[in-house]
């Protein structure tokens, strides 16, 4: 037989054994030895695997051998060309003898003299054959893959058979090769570890983040850490088969990198013939936190994906979870949260209005234009962004692009983050278009003009579109002289609005501030989570671990850092607020704010000494007649050690810092203002008020006191309004003379608004109690508006109903029973106001403001508010009136909602339908 590459099988490894062994040659010291035999030589299985015959040959070891302590039987097979990305090996094997001690059968691969324990098993006896395999990947040749076992404490004989090499040729593709999408949380899916690499991603659920993005503390993720000993440039890589092209393939990935000496994880594509090409890559910390990444990829020829990560430093981890990897079914990927330009526009089209398009390009674009010479996503010439190439074009001409249409946002907005790069004369203008009113102009949502620098710097713009899609564009307008250039990357899109300008709190990155250290004894500020030597263990905003911060730590060095903001206009009046973080042995460390214009750096504050282990609040009035920047300096005077650290960082303008001061307010002179009541209103403590027994309905709600109660299904022992036995309320008993009967109490509505709120207290409490609505009556309909069943609470529980109805005549509750019924149902304390309920706790997303839950952007799927139907009540009214969220597709995307922000500083309990 020969090999798959068209070799003799006694060189390829595979091996039936039927003819000879293929290369693979016993080199044990004594006796106790492999042999190649046929199976009949023993009873049990008295067949070989291959052919199933007491005739086939299998290699195996006979316990009844003499042997010592020292005996070892062995069986080797040397390795001298690499294998490919799937290589494995498959065998068979069977274990037989008389007595329970347990016989090892181990396989492991020797390079050198260092072995590695590929397989190990332990077994009293096997039952028949079976079978095991082991990993190996793409290893490079020069390695003896050995069997071995040693004799057990009573005989046992060990066979082995149809050894076999699977997908080590070149062309092999294992079974699978296209699962990429992976959770990581059984094995690496079709990711297969680059043995090649110095480094190998390892599979953990504990180390590097501490828990995973799948399902937390004890979800498996792909880890590399940074250690002392280990060569900074250290890469790992796990590679993909080349995966088909259908067309669109759409990857999404979660990465965690943080520490504050840590390296860079890329993302790399390699097509037949063609070199690699890295496509998206993230460098240093991106902080304690697990971020997303989709790319897009349209491709005629197959394609191989390879995620790597760098170690770069020596504290710090890079780690990756799940990864979805699909063909799109309409030609294109959902829209990408996070556009780096690598693979695409994203969807963005020039404006058919305007005067001339952006274009994708990269690099430096001519010999003397004012392009950016790398961009900002790999921060080399290789990395692409959308470009103006404004030199091309006439004063005063625009050119527009404008991205896809999105869904309309949360009612708390979205926040649009990009980062830009603008030398020379000229204006960079980004507008929101809302669909659905096309004579509507689009509204200005963010600008800047002039030179900014040759800094990549970051903007920031809040999108507000809650009921219509919309469309961002971006403007460039075309200023004078022939130095002038606009570009963009890296387009984010994000939960929430957008902070205001000026501040910054370290907890997503550096927003604007950006690292500008002086030649020659020049280090950067870092970005970092608590914890570590002359650093605070909590940041300022959270006041946790895991909040964030930037931090000069001072190494015995002539060091010196500077954080520079953008820049900003002149300004008569203006206050830098921050907090500082200062821990040193003596007073080495200096920390000086700078503003930084035309004429060169002016000191407008300054601290050398130590502060202790404390965040401190500083706030500086400054004023300056140009375009000016501010500027952080971190200075190592006595080259020492120790830390300055900053948060929370404002730069308001017009502003004075005395104004911002907090102030006591002077004592009320009038209480706060309530809604007046209504006529409808009524506590039940002088009667029914305006309120009316039904006249065709089978029995009356009562006006009950507790100090009526005899037993525990009569009534409540108190109302709710006096919270006494002498409080009055109304009440009806659950147990009927006849099913169905119903008890209907009303009053006439004075409001005539769109939108009334109802508010009571209600009570049902009993073994089977029935049932209690609310309905509206008006001029050609009834509705009930909500509903309850059952026992509820073992208590008063308050209930609020936005009502939304023309022309309401009558309010009215009524109540049911049967003959079966046990237990009351209460009412008190009832009001009616003007206009929708405010009160949104308990949620029921009843308000079309969703109680401020938003959905989260940075995932595929979407939730939607929907209103019940006679076939599916909501939870809140139990009817067909209410509303409740749910996602708007069948799917596998993920859909998420965010809560509004919660006060963490007591337990909670959430509790939902």
């Amino acid at each position: 037989m020969d090999c798959d590459d068209g070799s003799d099988e006694e060189f390829c490894g595979s091996c039936d054994f039927e003819g000879h062994s293929c290369g693979w040659n016993d080199t044990s010291k004594d006796v106790y030895r492999w042999r190649l035999e046929r199976a009949n030589v023993t009873s049990v299985p008295g067949h070989d695997h291959t052919t199933g015959s007491p005739r086939g040959h299998v290699i195996g070891v006979n316990g009844t051998q003499e042997t010592s302590i020292y005996s070892e039987a062995i069986l080797e097979y040397y390795v001298d060309k690499p294998g490919a990305l799937g290589c494995q090996i498959r065998f068979w094997y069977h274990i037989q003898g008389e007595r329970s001690p347990t016989s090892h059968l181990y396989l492991k691969m020797v390079r050198q003299t260092e072995p590695k324990e590929l397989v190990k098993i332990s077994k009293d006896r096997t039952n028949g054959w079976e079978n095991s395999t082991a990993f190996l990947g793409n290893q490079p040749g020069g390695f003896k893959l050995v069997f071995s076992t040693k004799p057990p404490l009573y005989p046992k004989d060990v066979m082995l058979d149809d050894i076999h090499f699977e997908s080590c040729w070149e062309g092999d593709e294992p079974a699978g090769s296209d699962v990429l999408t992976c959770d990581f949380e059984k094995d690496t899916c079709a990711w297969y570890r680059d043995h090649t690499a110095a480094l190998m991603w390892e599979r953990s659920n504990r180390n590097g983040p501490g828990y995973d993005h799948t399902i937390g503390k004890e979800g498996y993720f792909m880890f590399i850490a940074a250690k002392s000993g280990l060569n900074v440039s250290s890469t790992a890589r796990l590679i993909s088969y080349p995966q088909q092209a259908r067309g669109t393939l759409c990857v999404s990935f979660w990465y965690h990198i943080y520490g504050t000496s840590i390296g860079s994880l890329k993302f790399i594509t390699k097509q037949a013939g063609e070199p690699e090409s890295v496509v998206w890559m993230r460098s240093g910390t991106q902080g304690h936190k697990w971020r997303f990444a989709d790319l897009t990829f349209s491709s005629d020829t197959p394609i191989q994906f390879i995620l790597e990560a760098v170690v770069g430093g020596r504290s710090g981890s890079i780690a990756i979870d799940d990864v979805e990897v699909f063909h799109s079914e309409n030609a294109s990927c959902p829209a990408e949260k996070e556009c780096t330009f690598q693979g695409s526009l994203c969807g963005l089209q020039a404006d058919l209005a305007s005067d001339f398009p952006w274009s994708r390009t990269r690099g430096a674009q001519t010999g003397n234009s004012p392009s950016p010479d790398t961009d900002h996503t790999l921060g080399t010439e290789l990395g692409f962004y959308l470009s103006a190439q404004l030199w091309r074009h006439h004063i005063g001409t625009r050119g527009r692009m404008v991205t896809a249409v999105n869904e309309p946002t949360p009612h708390s907005g979205e926040c649009w983050r990009f980062w830009y790069h603008m030398e020379g004369r000229a204006e960079l203008r980004v507008y929101l278009q809302t669909l659905g009113s096309p004579s509507s102009p689009p509204s200005l949502l963010w600008s800047r003009a002039g030179d900014q620098g040759e800094h990549w710097r970051q903007a920031r713009a809040t999108v507000l579109s809650p009921n219509a899609q919309y469309q961002v564009i971006f403007e460039a307008v075309v200023g004078e002289g022939s130095q002038r250039d606009i570009a963009i990357d890296d387009l984010t899109l994000l939960n929430g609005p957008c902070p205001e300008q000026g501040f910054c709190d370290f907890e997503m990155d550096y927003c604007g501030w950006v690292n500008s250290p002086p030649a020659g004894s020049g280090v950067d500020w870092d970005w970092v989570s608590g914890g570590g030597r002359f650093m605070p263990p909590v940041d300022h905003t959270t006041n946790s671990a895991l909040g964030h911060f930037v931090i000069f730590s001072a190494d015995r060095g002539e060091e010196k850092a500077h954080l520079q903001s953008e820049r900003v206009g002149a300004v008569e009046r203006a206050c830098l607020g921050f907090w500082f973080y200062m821990e040193m042995w003596s007073r080495g460390l200096e920390l000086s704010v700078y503003v930084n214009e035309t004429e060169g750096l002016r000191s407008v504050w300054s601290k050398a000494e130590n502060k202790g282990q404390i965040w401190h609040r500083a706030m500086v009035d400054y004023k300056t007649t140009g375009t000016h920047q501010i500027v952080f300096e971190a200075t190592n005077l006595n080259k020492e050690e120790g830390g300055i650290a900053l948060d929370d960082v404002h730069i308001l303008l017009n502003t004075s810092c005395a104004d911002l001061l907090p102030t006591t307010p002077p004592p009320p002179t009038t209480p706060a203002p309530t809604p007046p009541p209504s006529p409808m209103d009524c506590n039940f403590e002088q009667g029914l008020c305006r309120w009316v027994q039904g006249s065709s309905d089978d029995v009356d709600w009562l006006l009950h006191q507790g100090a009526q109660v005899n037993g525990p299904w009569d009534g409540p022992l108190y109302d709710h309004t006096l919270n006494n036995k002498q409080g009055f309320y109304l009440l009806l008993n659950g147990s009927g003379t006849k099913d169905g009967e119903a008890a209907v109490i009303s009053v006439p509505v004075d409001i005539q608004t769109t939108d009334v709120c109802v508010g009571f207290w209600y009570y049902m409490l009993g073994a089977s109690v029935s049932s209690l609505e609310l309905l509206v009556q008006a001029k050609s309909s009834r509705a009930v508006v909500w509903t309850r069943s059952g026992t509820q609470d073992s208590d008063w529980v308050k209930a609020q109903v936005t009502v939304s109805h023309t022309d309401i005549m009558e309010v009215m509750f009524s109540g049911r029973r049967d003959t079966r019924s046990t237990g009351f149902i209460a009412i008190d304390d009832f009001t009616m106001r003007e206009g929708a309920c405010l009160e949104q706790n308990p949620c029921g997303f009843e308000s079309h403001t969703w109680c401020d839950f938003d959905v989260d952007v940075t995932h595929r799927g979407r939730w939607g508010r929907i209103k019940g139907t006679t076939d599916g009540w909501d939870h809140t009214l139990q009817t067909d009136s209410g509303f409740y969220l749910t996602v708007l597709k069948q799917s596998e995307e993920v859909a998420q909602i965010l809560t509004p922000e919660l006060d963490s500083t007591m337990e909670m309990c959430l509790r939902f339908w």
